[in-house]
């Protein structure tokens, strides 16, 4: 049986006027604000750390995060049991579909709000498995022995291309924005292991600091709000979004 301990932390950074990020933590949603909590992972027990970071002006993309957190706390609730992996992939790229659907129709129905979209990244339990789910450039992480490592990969233009002169900030893969949408969906349960840290956190931390940087305040004093500040002094020019969690047995 897995103990997770879970950090979260949301923040509006040094330059933005709003918040555009949400975070999914067993069904509460949270931003502008921080969180903790001892979660025991039972059998059959349905667990959700997500990030999603909101692009659209006029407030469109507090409105997009908040879609996404919501749609994907209702469909993981909703979810069948004993589906396999094969399965629940399918579940998943249909949840993808219609979030896409959602929040591209929101935008056409509230012209305000025309263009908006999400990332989406972040972790879930069903039937003692865990899994990744992963849209965008948001990003998870897994901090062991030392060594930070990404474990997912980012949906931009830069890593499509390799052009470093591409910003970092343009993505080819969101709910809501453009004509479709797709996830890289991964399990991950046999990859965790006792006292594995991960981090799961939108591009205002990971475009202010490097991973090295990630790295180096992980090995002092692992804390989401500890990232945030390091964000936010290294300029803090985006929203910055945090959850830990580290596994114990």
């Amino acid at each position: 049986m897995l103990l997770l301990k879970c950090q979260l932390a949301s923040d509006m950074g040094c330059i933005r006027t709003n918040n555009e990020d949400m975070i999914l933590f067993n069904g509460g949603l949270y931003r502008d604000e921080t969180y903790e909590q001892k979660f025991e992972l039972i059998p059959q027990a349905r667990f959700t750390a997500f990030v999603a970071d909101g692009m659209g002006g006029h407030e469109g993309g507090e409105f997009a995060s908040e879609l996404a957190i919501q749609a994907f706390d209702r469909f993981i609730t909703d979810l069948p049991s004993d589906l396999s992996h094969e399965a629940l992939s399918g579940e998943i790229k249909n949840w993808v579909n219609e979030t896409h659907a959602l929040i591209t129709n929101k935008g056409v129905e509230l012209p305000q709000y025309e263009g908006m979209g999400t990332t989406f990244v972040g972790m879930f339990s069903y039937e003692e498995r865990i899994y990744m789910v992963n849209i965008g450039d948001s990003r998870l992480y897994r901090y062991r022995g030392g060594i930070l490592k990404q474990l997912s990969s980012d949906h931009s233009m830069r890593e499509l291309t390799g052009d470093m002169t591409t910003p970092s900030n343009v993505i080819y893969n969101s709910l809501g924005a453009g004509t479709s949408a797709f996830a890289d969906f991964t399990e991950l349960t046999g990859q965790l292991l006792d006292e594995d840290l991960f981090l799961i956190c939108s591009d205002g931390l990971s475009d202010m600091l490097t991973d090295d940087q990630i790295e180096e305040v992980l090995h002092q004093e692992p804390t989401a709000i500890n990232l945030i500040e390091a964000a936010k002094a290294a300029g803090g020019r985006d929203n910055v979004s945090v959850v830990l969690l580290r596994v114990t047995e």
